[in-house]
């Protein structure tokens, strides 16, 4: 007898537990009219290494188990499983043109400066210095990178952790 009031213990204890599920809860970055890509699950590799199908569109409605994705070419709004998502980002918006040139330029030419930096080392006949090469590619990178950036200014993306569902605390 004592065996089955354990479990009818343990059976009550359950019953009134409070559980949270992590899992039926969004984001807040992920409401409805949000844009996002979410990459699926694809059996073959793709160009840029990596395994899956993005997708890019706007949050139109969200269950608990499903996000529904408005898609541009798409008729109708896409129901995708929560489960089937391997990684979801948001949107943080296309920078304008002169952020996206200083960006640019800031990149670029850190990464010509290093370059040419380099290369001039290797070469024994050069007249320049490290600093002077340096410099001289970094002015060459900031321009070409400030050029780019301003013509093709690129969206942004933030990624979203998906959590699993936990117990909850007392």
């Amino acid at each position: 007898m004592a065996s089955a009031g354990r479990w009818a213990c343990l059976g009550l204890f359950l019953t009134l537990c409070p559980v949270v599920r992590a899992d039926s809860q969004w984001p807040p970055e992920v409401a409805a009219g949000a844009r996002v890509q979410v990459r699926l699950p694809e059996a073959q590799f793709q160009v840029g290494g990596h395994r899956g199908q993005l997708l890019r569109g706007r949050v139109v409605h969200l269950a608990q188990d499903s996000l529904y994705l408005a898609v541009t070419d798409s008729v109708g709004p896409l129901a995708i499983p929560r489960s089937l998502i391997e990684r979801l980002d948001y949107s943080r918006g296309v920078p304008s043109r002169t952020t996206s040139a200083a960006i640019q330029g800031i990149r670029m030419g850190v990464a010509v400066a290093l370059l040419v930096a380099g290369l001039n080392e290797l070469d024994d006949d050069s007249n320049l210095s490290f600093g002077e090469a340096a410099l001289l590619g970094g002015g060459v990178g900031v321009a070409l990178g400030a050029v780019v950036g301003a013509l093709r200014p690129e969206e942004r993306w933030r990624r979203v952790r998906l959590e699993v569902a936990v117990p909850a605390s007392f």
